[in-house]
């Protein structure tokens, strides 16, 4: 299953809950019809359909809390205001959301107290003579719950596990993608550094050699110069003198040549060096792929050179582990992660527009974090704010991270 059939399902389990207490309500007012309960009836059915709509919209998940236990008062007046013992269909749809809430554990305390409310109102309507026939409508209902309560813990287990199949294939893209970076930029040092040492070194000597070369021939020019002012010239010394001239002209031209191509060399070399960059940004954004429901924004623009390995992995670990406490922490819908350059500092931002307010607890994602920054000298913090949660990370660049 895919994540779009997983949040198709979901839709169609969340419509199907409407659609029960759409019915569970007509039923309920229909039965109550000739009563004079039937106005407070219709309005309390429709009081849980409305609240049960908001809850399934709601993105904050302490209002959610809110409304799940007001729509739990308003079912338990529903089971005391209607006789009939078919309104207890209402705390299937309670807790199956109670174990999306809460956990399973929760759920299964709050199924067994929603049966007894069940069971005390069935005596109520029923009185102590039908005690049994209460009884055994009680565990009926119990039943479908723990069949209800299975089959969603199923879908919830089913759901983590394919969370974290995907993150792990996303840690482990990017982690090649890094290490893919570090291999080329191993081989372009090797190469920028051959490039220096070999052919650097023999093309400076070749210049060394063409600069005495044409020191001679100017020498050697000069004095058969000087030998021919004595004699009187002929037609062979002429000649003579042409072709030392020319000989002078080619080792003029090598040896341009020569200085041409060590600075060609050299350029060469810069730019390998210079081309020695980690894209950070590109492994980040192999974290990000295919994650339903959140919208990323990966911004390296402004940030430093990264030419250290170990530098690199911290600020795509801490990433990483960013990435993963939004997902599974807030209801943010949308995420910002920026890397900008601040007094040789390599500052990593993480931002959501999660509205939850709750208190922030270091866990060991935190943790982990905390350690590896201030292994090497860094610093981390984050705040709250009404614009959502902001995760902050510096580290120093070092002389590692230089050319």
């Amino acid at each position: 299953m895919t994540d779009s059939d997983y949040f198709n399902s979901e839709k169609a389990l969340n419509f199907s809950g409407i659609l029960v207490i759409v019915l569970i309500g007509s039923l309920a007012v229909y039965a109550e019809m000739d009563t004079w309960l039937w106005p407070l009836v219709a309005v309390l059915a429709s009081s849980i359909l409305i609240g049960f709509s908001v809850f399934l919209i709601g993105d904050d998940r302490s209002q959610k809390r809110r409304i799940f236990w007001i729509l739990g008062l308003l079912i338990t007046l529903f089971f005391f205001l209607v006789e009939v013992d078919f309104v207890a269909i209402l705390t299937i749809v309670w807790v199956v959301q109670a174990a999306e809430l809460y956990g399973p554990r929760r759920a299964a305390f709050l199924a067994l107290a929603s049966i007894t409310v069940f069971m005390l109102s069935q005596v109520y309507h029923n009185g102590m003579e039908n005690l049994f026939d209460s009884l055994i409508s009680s565990v009926l209902y119990g039943l479908f719950q723990v069949f209800a309560l299975s089959v969603v813990q199923r879908g919830i287990r089913e759901r983590t596990l394919r969370e974290e199949t995907a993150l792990l294939n996303r840690e482990l893209i990017a982690t090649r993608e890094l290490l893919s970076q570090s291999t080329a930029q191993t081989e372009r040092v090797r190469i920028a550094r051959n490039l220096h040492d070999i052919l650097g070194h023999h093309m400076t000597a070749l210049i060394l050699n063409l600069e005495v070369a044409n020191h001679r021939v100017k020498q050697n020019i000069s004095i058969e110069n000087e030998d021919s002012d004595n004699k009187q010239g002929n037609q062979d010394t002429s000649e003579r003198e042409k072709r030392e001239y020319k000989a002078q002209e080619k080792v003029e031209q090598a040896l341009a040549l020569a200085k041409l191509l060590l600075g060609d060399i050299r350029s060469a070399v810069s730019e390998l060096r210079e081309d020695d960059r980690i894209n950070l940004q590109s492994s980040i954004e192999k974290l990000t792929e295919d994650i339903p429901n959140l919208e990323f924004d990966v911004d390296c623009s402004a940030a430093p050179p990264i030419r250290s390995v170990q530098l690199a992995e911290i600020l795509l670990r801490c990433s990483q582990e960013a990435i993963t406490n939004v997902i599974r922490h807030s209801n943010a819908n949308a995420c910002r992660i920026a890397m900008t350059e601040s007094r040789d500092l390599c500052v990593l931002t993480v931002t959501d527009n999660s509205s939850s307010q709750s208190e922030i607890v270091a866990g060991n994602g935190i943790k982990g974090m905390q350690e590896r920054v201030a292994a090497i000298g860094g610093s981390l913090n984050w705040e709250h704010s009404v614009q959502g949660f902001s995760l902050r990370v510096k580290v120093p660049l070092g002389a590692e991270n230089e050319d």
